[in-house]
């Protein structure tokens, strides 16, 4: 069986080869500007592992409401401007979610939604996610088919490139969604780059007291469900998601979440800024009053052009 999964947390280098060497070939990742997506970075990252990436689609989706011709023409037009940001090869697919248990009476809203979004997807092919009743009913009309098995009470289509069949679960320190693959289901393909990511230092995190240790991001951020006790020490950082960080004494592999919030006797004089959509380190140095060359010293930045969405740069 070909393995693959999808998941919310955005993954770096060291934590897609971790998931890589688990056991998976395929990753679903995001589309979009949120906690959630991924960049150009990432892709790039993902790929570099070894990992076939497939883009998904979704806002809210988990109700009849939302699915219209119009939402849908929204919804396509969005997806292929985000698909082009992060340079996706054309003639891949963008998988559309049906997240909630649709019944007989919105199909027909639904169908109409997936014409809306094929009107207006430029250069790519039409994937839906949702249960065996929306596979059927949009049986032929789209390019690719993903099913979960929520809501499809034990049926599995035939006709399906992709089936989920176990939520919540984790791999390589990451909660993600398993995926059987079962046909070729419109990934990326291999890095098209001759040049793959160049290995980076891996950041460090100090922990100045005892913290509490968490298993995911979301309880980090939740403060929920601790599972242990992380020390102070110096720990090297697997991935980061939502302002959360994952610490770990073994260069790539996981260890626990923490919430920065608890590590509050952290030296004053240190200070962050979060990358937003389209800023330079150029730019963050002239708002701080600093140098670029002082910022790639203080956050072990060889390039100074290659920083991401939601990173966190340290300026004092």
């Amino acid at each position: 069986m070909r393995a693959g999964f999808d998941c919310a947390t955005k993954l770096s280098l060291q934590s897609a080869k971790a998931l890589k060497q688990a056991g998976f070939t395929y990753a679903a990742r995001y589309l979009g500007e949120s906690w959630k997506t991924f960049d150009e970075k990432e892709a790039a990252a993902i790929q570099s592992a070894g990992l076939l990436l497939i883009s998904i689609f979704q806002k809210s989706a988990n109700r009849s409401s939302y699915f219209s011709w119009k939402q849908g023409e929204l919804d396509g037009k969005e997806a292929s401007n985000y698909a082009k940001e992060v340079d996706q090869p054309k003639g891949t697919a963008i998988y559309f979610a049906v997240d909630f248990d649709a019944q007989l009476k919105d199909m027909e809203t639904i169908r109409r939604y997936m014409n809306g979004v094929k009107n207006q997807l430029q250069d790519y092919k039409v994937g839906v996610y949702g249960s065996s009743r929306v596979m059927q009913a949009l049986k032929e009309q789209v390019d690719y088919y993903w099913q979960t098995y929520a809501w499809s009470r034990g049926e599995v289509c035939d006709f399906i490139h992709m089936y989920q069949y176990e939520n919540n679960v984790y791999a390589a320190g990451i909660n993600v969604d398993r995926n059987e693959i079962k046909k070729a289901p419109g990934d990326w393909g291999e890095l098209r780059s001759t040049e793959a990511v160049k290995p980076q230092k891996i950041p460090k995190y100090d922990v100045v007291k005892n913290i509490n240790a968490y298993r995911n991001a979301q309880d980090a951020l939740a403060n929920k469900n601790s599972k242990g006790t992380v020390k102070p020490d110096s720990y090297y950082i697997f991935n980061e998601s939502e302002g959360m960080v994952n610490v770990t004494k073994q260069q790539n592999m996981p260890g626990s979440w923490i919430n920065p919030k608890e590590n509050r006797n952290q030296s004053k004089e240190e200070q962050y800024h979060i990358v937003k959509n389209k800023e330079t380190l150029t730019y963050i140095a002239k708002k701080y009053h600093t140098t670029v060359a002082k910022l790639q010293a203080l956050n072990n930045i060889d390039n100074p052009n290659l920083i991401y969405v939601n990173q966190k740069i340290k300026y004092k």
